[in-house]
């Protein structure tokens, strides 16, 4: 009788926990589907856990997703261009994503890439808003630093909120609602330009 009680409590305790995680985290999962709707990340609509949300985001990852987000095509023969990324490493569909970065100005081409080290908060900020065609540079006579720089013009666009932790690591949940937003905030803008546009030409 009391293993029966505890198994009950078990479920249900796991049960609630499930519920609570859901709702808690809806907006991040709304936010991952999406993105799996435009072909950018997989497909776990039926499963959100397995988004792993909460998981850091790895560099060979981000490029993946940055890759989506610019809407360009995988790479279809990797050259090496880093020592630490090949058609074999680290892994055999990250040197597609990564090397179109390269060839379309979207990431510089350095000696290595870390891909397997996490990826900061303000690092995927400045690839993404790169990605998605925001016309971003960084001025090294100003008198904020990079991170700085880039954290602010996306804030001053709306794509996301200000924030100072630069160097903290990147979760799953976090890369994937700034991804969404600043995919939307990009559609908003050419359709208010559109409507700009014809709205102008009937003058």
């Amino acid at each position: 009788m009391f293993k029966k009680i505890s198994t009950i409590l078990i479920i249900l305790c796991c049960s609630l926990t499930y519920t609570f995680a859901l709702t808690s985290s809806q907006s991040e999962i709304e936010a991952a589907n999406s993105l799996w709707n435009r072909w950018i990340i997989n497909n776990h609509s039926d499963n959100p856990w397995k988004y792993n949300l909460n998981d850091n985001v790895l560099r060979q990852e981000i490029a993946a997703v940055a890759r989506g987000v610019a809407g360009l095509d995988k790479k279809k023969i990797c050259e090496n261009e880093f020592l630490d990324v090949s058609a074999n490493l680290p892994n055999d569909w990250a040197c597609n994503n990564i090397e179109v970065l390269v060839d379309n100005d979207l990431i510089s081409k350095n000696k290595t890439f870390r891909p397997e080290e996490n990826i900061t908060k303000s690092e995927a900020v400045a690839m993404l808003i790169k990605s998605i065609g925001f016309d971003f540079s960084y001025n090294p006579n100003g008198i904020w630093n990079w991170q700085e720089q880039v954290v602010l013009f996306a804030s001053r666009n709306w794509l996301i909120e200000n924030f100072t932790d630069y160097n903290t690591d990147a979760t799953r949940w976090w890369v994937f609602k700034f991804a969404d937003s600043t995919i939307k905030k990009d559609e908003e803008i050419k359709e208010q330009y559109k409507q700009w546009y014809y709205s102008d030409e009937t003058l």
